[in-house]
């Protein structure tokens, strides 16, 4: 199912097998941006705590997310998307590639294959990502699995959601916040184990 990424001569075996989870966030960001580095050290905590990074494979948060992994000693998996191909290309810091047909099948391989979901600023892809995770929470198809928000854009944007009846508590279950990175990653490796 994945690949080696280029450069890498073999796969450790069971690096696609790894309790993983998934980072989600903005496809924009360049390295020295300070939403770059705070993905870069997300990846990072993520994989000193041996966890691996799961994201969709691209540049961005993505990139830096698999970049922190991947210079801690740890791995990144990117489920990219098979349409895309003309346009983007995977990044070079993933361990493993695994693709998918389209943004549906991608989005189910990234909920599906994760333990937990630690979700960055970003646009209408991540935004769309996290209301996913809260349909499904709505639903009681996420079980346990804990979600939690990294940054200062989210308390506002929860507060106009759930003040317009739009989230209720249910929803809301199992969605936590945290404004600084180390505290985001420390929040939800507690409620992981």
């Amino acid at each position: 199912m994945g690949r080696p990424a280029d450069g890498d001569d073999e796969l450790e075996p069971s690096a696609d097998r790894l309790p993983a989870v998934a980072v989600f966030g903005s496809s924009e960001p360049q390295p020295g941006d300070d939403a770059y580095e705070l993905a870069r050290r997300a990846g990072e905590l993520l994989a000193r705590s041996g966890w691996a990074v799961l994201n969709g494979g691209y540049g961005g948060v993505m990139e830096a997310a698999s970049r922190g992994a991947r210079e801690a000693g740890g791995h990144a998996l990117g489920v990219t998307v098979a349409s895309f191909s003309g346009r983007s290309q995977a990044n070079r810091w993933l361990s493993t590639v695994i693709q998918e047909q389209d943004l549906f099948t991608r989005t189910r391989a990234l909920v599906d294959g994760a333990s937990g979901y630690l979700v960055l600023p970003g646009k209408a892809g991540t935004l769309a990502e996290l209301s996913i995770l809260w349909a499904l929470r709505r639903a009681r198809l996420l079980g346990d699995r804990p979600t939690v928000l990294c940054g200062q854009v989210w308390p506002a944007l929860l507060q106009t959601l759930t003040g317009a009846g739009i989230l209720d508590p249910d929803t809301l279950g199992g969605t936590w916040h945290a404004t600084h990175v180390e505290d985001a990653v420390g929040l939800l490796l507690e409620k992981l184990t």
